[in-house]
């Protein structure tokens, strides 16, 4: 199983089958994000990234997010 490490406010290193697994595991992390539905969230966590590093996010699923993580330099595969 890859590792990926999100450098998001903090750095940690998580296991996941896909790249896409970091939606949840964020929104677990996230302050504001308990309890919400999974799309408001990523609406809301991809707004959010755009202020902190002015790139362009796509939210419409969550390996779209992922993705546009990967471009942006929060999101890398360690292994």
């Amino acid at each position: 199983m890859p590792r990926y490490r999100l450098d998001y406010g903090d750095s940690f290193d998580f296991y996941a089958q896909t790249a896409g697994e970091v939606v949840p595991i964020l929104q677990e992390r996230h302050i504001v994000g308990f309890g919400e539905d999974e799309r408001s969230f990523c609406r809301r966590i991809a707004l959010e990234m755009c202020e902190w590093n002015s790139g362009d996010y796509y939210f419409h699923s969550r390996s779209a997010l992922a993705e546009s993580m990967f471009r942006n330099g929060l999101l890398e595969v360690i292994d």
